[in-house]
């Protein structure tokens, strides 16, 4: 391990940051000679850290096998301290080779203990053998080493959560790159079905120019009307899989808000034959001119007359659109967009809309992509970001829901200029 510096916070980076801390504060209280922090690994005794006052007896960065060193000793005491004053006499210490190294000395050392119970090192201390023990000597060495012993533990629980946000950081890579790679597959088999169909759709046109029975006429009105349904579900598709790819990007641009909501119900209308009528229901209050995407809230509202078209009960849909009371954001018009239909068949309703009171009552949840439409229309209403939900009273009416935050636009020159062509 390498040096780091204290962190500001008053907290250690490492072990040995909190060693040489301990071993300073213990030299202040106790008149010893030598101050030493020893790290092992089963096999090798290490110095971590050390303090010497008189004589040289251990240097920072000594080793020796763990099976012949003092600390040795310490890991067999089952967490107690070993006190030995006088390491040529006794009987744990006469004959080591360290004794001989080391001359007579007294010898305390105290075991750091991992919560785990892995014995992780020492932190002792040496001195000429007359040195008198205190009861303080061996409290204070044994709160040193619990101390040590919690900042290992916060190292390695550091050293454990670096490693866990470089997994997640590599997943979420690889995550990324699937999606990427799905992405452009999709693409692909998509523009690969699309060019078939397209020529498909353009030999049907030159079929119809052609005398045919009726029954011929039925049958290629059939495949026209099959044929335009691929196409558009392949062209949502394709939608669908560049928004996830993040290759769709949101404008900011003026436009007057009516003439869009006009234009959503005739393309609505035109694109879909024997379609339903849809009302228009711009309440007053609406801005006249917004800054926004144009295209984006249009694809939705369409996206959403489609949906509630295919699932709702027979009659009249609503487009409804109104500016909602807010103080909180000067510079823009929060806008409530709504799709209102007759209430939707009860086996659609159910992935729609969860119960909130468990009586079948008034409810409002976020969408849920049951469809190709919806699955759309939230990723572009995210995108804008804005919200999606639906409401329903569960009797006569589903509403298909979604605001948006829509800038104000500045009566400036270009909204005179705008004014004047209208």
């Amino acid at each position: 391990m390498t040096n780091r510096h204290q962190d500001p916070s008053g907290f250690y980076n490492n072990i040995e940051e909190a060693a040489a801390h301990i071993i300073e504060v213990v030299s202040g209280l106790l008149q010893v000679n030598t101050i030493f922090v020893a790290t092992n690994d089963g096999r090798t005794n290490t110095i971590l850290k050390a303090f010497n006052r008189r004589e040289q007896l251990v240097e920072e960065g000594d080793e020796l096998p763990f099976d012949i060193s003092y600390c040795s000793l310490v890991g067999r005491r089952a967490g107690e301290p070993l006190v030995i004053s006088d390491t040529a006499s006794s009987p744990l210490t006469a004959d080591m080779g360290v004794t001989r190294a080391l001359g007579s000395r007294s010898f305390i050392g105290l075991p750091i203990i991992l919560k785990n119970g892995h014995f992780y090192g020492t932190i002792c201390i040496l001195d000429h053998p007359s040195y008198p023990v205190s009861e303080t000597d061996l409290k204070t060495l044994s709160a040193m080493a619990v101390f040590l012993a919690h900042v290992v533990e916060l190292e390695h629980a550091v050293a454990e959560l670096r490693d866990a946000q470089q997994i997640l950081r590599e997943s979420h890579a690889a995550s990324e790159q699937s999606s990427k790679i799905k992405s452009r597959l999709l693409a692909m088999i998509g523009q690969e079905i699309k060019t078939p169909m397209t020529g498909i759709m353009g030999m049907t046109d030159l079929m119809q120019d052609t005398e045919l029975s009726e029954e011929q006429k039925s049958y290629m009105n059939i495949i026209e009307t099959s044929n335009a349904s691929l196409l558009n579900l392949v062209t949502d598709i394709l939608d669908y899989s560049k928004m996830e790819s993040g290759g769709v990007t949101v404008e900011a641009e003026p436009f007057e808000l009516l003439p869009v909501l006009e234009e959503v119900v005739n393309l609505y209308e035109n694109r879909n034959t024997g379609a339903r009528k849809v009302r228009l229901d711009a309440e007053p209050g609406l801005p006249s001119v917004v800054v926004g995407d144009p295209v984006k809230i249009r694809d939705t509202l369409v996206k959403l007359l489609d949906h509630a078209s295919k699932n709702a009960r027979s009659g009249e849909l609503t487009l409804a659109a109104v500016n909602l009371p807010d103080t909180d954001h000067p510079d823009a018009h929060p806008i409530r967009f709504a799709v209102k239909a007759p209430l939707i068949t009860p086996d659609k309703l159910e992935f729609l809309l969860e119960t909130v009171d468990g009586k079948g009552g008034e409810s409002s949840v976020p969408v849920y992509e049951t469809s190709l439409d919806l699955a759309i229309s939230k990723k572009l209403v995210e995108l804008m970001e804005g919200r999606i939900w639906t409401e329903s009273d569960r009797q006569k009416e589903t509403d298909l829901i979604f605001t948006l935050m829509l800038n104000k636009y500045a009566e400036t020159a270009e909204a005179a200029e705008l004014n004047d062509f209208k």
